[in-house]
C-alpha cells in the first residue's frame, strides 16, 4: 500500500480531529496559527487588511477547524476560504459543520495537497495547513506545493512535529509496528496498542512522558491513539531542521508561533545566548526546553515585513484573541497580570495606569490617542512614564500572542 493511500485509509476510518457537527453551535475552535491578527503581526508587520478580495486556503483541512475558523473571521469582510483534504469522510463532516454555522464562504475540494498548483484553484494570500505536512511521503513536495498557490507576498501559518519532545511516542511506534502491525485489523491493533500503555512500567521513558501523549487519547478516543503511535507515515523535525527545510523551499521563517518558547534566556539559564545567530538561539531553547512536541511558525514567500515599534504612536494596538473579551478578563480589575503556558510564567503588578491604558486598547484608537487620554487622567505621570508602563505591558502580552501592534492605515 503506498503511503498516499494507507493515510487516506486512516482518515476515512479516523476523521481527524473528531468532531460532532450536531455540536458545532456550542463552541467555535480557534486555532492559533488561523488567527489571522496574528499572522498579520508575524508576516505582513500588521500592514494587511482582509477585505473581499482576500482568499485563504486549509491545506489539509481535515474536519475543519482550521477552515471554519478562517471563514468565520473573513465572512463579514467577503473573503474567501478553500479547505482540501484527502479524506471524504473528513470533508463531510467539515461541509456538516459549516452548514450548521450558515457559513457559505468556503469550497471544499477533495485532493492530495501535492495537487494543489494543477486545480485550478488560483492563489492566496494565506494557507495554514497543521500537522499535516509531516505525513507526507514527501514533506518538500507538500510544501512546495503550498507555496506555489501562494501569490508573491503570500504566507503560511504551519505547524509539524518536533523531534524532541516526541521521543517517548516514538520508542512506542517502534515497538508497535513489532507488536501491532499494519498487517493486523484495526480494531486488533487499537486493541494491542492500549494494552501496551496500560501495560508500561513506571519508570519507562514513555511513563515519563505520558503528560506527552495521554491527553491526546482522552481526548479524541481511538483516533487520538490512532494518530499518535499507529500511524503509517510520520516524521518529526528540530528547529535546525525546519530552518533548512524552509530555505530549501525558497521560504522565509517570518515569526514562531509562540515565540516564548524559542528564546532561551527564559529558561534560567545563566549563559549568555545573545550574541548567537537567531537560528542558534531557537535551536538553544528547543534544547532547553525538551519538551517541544511541535512546532509552529509563520512562513512568508516574499520578504518579512517588521512590525511597528510597540513605542510607534501612529499605530494601533489590538488584542489578538478572536474573542477579545478572554483577553481583557486576563487583565481588566486584577492587581497583577499574571500568564502561564504550559510552564512559562510571566507576572507584572497592573498598576492604574497600566490598567487605563489597557481599557482603552480596541484596535481602533492608535497608540498616541491612547496614551493623551491616560496622561489627562493620571497629569502627574510624564509621558514618558506613560509610555514605558505602555511599552512593558504590551511586550509581556506579546510574547504570549495576546496583543500586537498594527501599522496606520
Amino acid at each position: 500500500m503506498t503511503v498516499l493511500a494507507a493515510v487516506q485509509e486512516q482518515y476515512e476510518t479516523f476523521p481527524y480531529p473528531p468532531r460532532d457537527p450536531e455540536r458545532e453551535l456550542e463552541k467555535l475552535h480557534t486555532t492559533l496559527m488561523s488567527q489571522l491578527k496574528v499572522a498579520n503581526i508575524a508576516i505582513w508587520g500588521g500592514r494587511r487588511r482582509v477585505d473581499a478580495a482576500f482568499r485563504a486556503l486549509d491545506a489539509g483541512c481535515g474536519t475543519g477547524d482550521n477552515a471554519i475558523f478562517l471563514a468565520e473571521q473573513v465572512r463579514h469582510a467577503g473573503g474567501h476560504v478553500v479547505a482540501v483534504d484527502l479524506s471524504a469522510a473528513s470533508l463531510d463532516i467539515a461541509r456538516q459543520r459549516a452548514a450548521k454555522r450558515g457559513i457559505e464562504n468556503i469550497t471544499f475540494v477533495q485532493a492530495p495537497l501535492e495537487e494543489l498548483p494543477h486545480l485550478g484553484l488560483g492563489t492566496f494570500d494565506y494557507a495554514v495547513s497543521t500537522g499535516v505536512l509531516h505525513h507526507l511521503a514527501s514533506p518538500e513536495a507538500g510544501l512546495a506545493a503550498i507555496r506555489d498557490v501562494l501569490t508573491p507576498d503570500g504566507g503560511m501559518g504551519l505547524m509539524v512535529y518536533g523531534l524532541y519532545g516526541r521521543t517517548a511516542i516514538y520508542q512506542l511506534q517502534e515497538l508497535l509496528r513489532i507488536v501491532a502491525p499494519p498487517s493486523l485489523p484495526t480494531a486488533e491493533r487499537v486493541r494491542i496498542a492500549r494494552e501496551v500503555l496500560a501495560g508500561l512500567r513506571p519508570d519507562h521513558w514513555a511513563s515519563y512522558g505520558r503528560s506527552t501523549w495521554a491527553g491526546e487519547i482522552e481526548l479524541f478516543g481511538d483516533a487520538g491513539l490512532f494518530d499518535a503511535f499507529l500511524h503509517s507515515t510520520d516524521r518529526a523535525y528540530t528547529v535546525p531542521q525546519v530552518y533548512e527545510w524552509l530555505a530549501g523551499a525558497g521560504l522565509s521563517l517570518a515569526a514562531f508561533g509562540m515565540p516564548t518558547f524559542y528564546r532561551p534566556e527564559l529558561y534560567g539559564s545563566s549563559v549568555d545566548y545573545s550574541t548567537l545567530p537567531e537560528p542558534q538561539r531557537h535551536a538553544a531553547a528547543e534544547l532547553l526546553n525538551g519538551k517541544l512536541q511541535t512546532h509552529s511558525f509563520y512562513v512568508s514567500r516574499g520578504p518579512v515585513a517588521p512590525a511597528p515599534s510597540p513605542l510607534d504612536e501612529t499605530a494601533t494596538p489590538d488584542w489578538l484573541q478572536y474573542d477579545s473579551s478572554l483577553a481583557r478578563a486576563q487583565v481588566e480589575g486584577r492587581p497583577e497580570l499574571r500568564l502561564n503556558f504550559e510552564g512559562l510564567d510571566f507576572q507584572m503588578t497592573l498598576d492604574p495606569v497600566r490598567r487605563a491604558l489597557l481599557k482603552l486598547v480596541d484596535g481602533r484608537r492608535p497608540l498616541a490617542a491612547i496614551i493623551d487620554a491616560v496622561a489627562a487622567k493620571y497629569p502627574k505621570q510624564p509621558r514618558e512614564a506613560i509610555l514605558r508602563a505602555w511599552q512593558e505591558t504590551h511586550d509581556g502580552l506579546a510574547m504570549f500572542r495576546m496583543m500586537g501592534m498594527f501599522a496606520p492605515a
